[in-house]
């Protein structure tokens, strides 16, 4: 069982390395306080949203706030 848990995470590791990393520079941070005053979303998703926007990035999740949102794909929890 152990070693299973331990291939699960070196895959999932692999996986986020093949990420980049996204500064919350100042622009990024006017743009995330807009959005989420605009949309009533919390500070955290705003922030999510904004940079999917900059990035030209599609957002999947779970998370109901993103519901209606262009370029989001939204499944909802089982």
């Amino acid at each position: 069982m152990l070693e299973l848990e331990e291939n699960k995470a070196l895959y999932a590791t692999a996986h986020i390395l093949q990420g980049t990393v996204i500064n919350l520079d100042g622009d990024l941070a006017i743009s995330a306080a807009k959005i989420g005053k605009e949309n009533g979303l919390p500070m955290a998703d705003s922030i999510i949203y904004a940079t999917c926007q900059k990035h030209n990035a599609e957002l999947w999740t779970k998370d109901k706030h993103f519901k209606d949102f262009r370029f989001v794909h939204y499944f909802e929890k089982v």
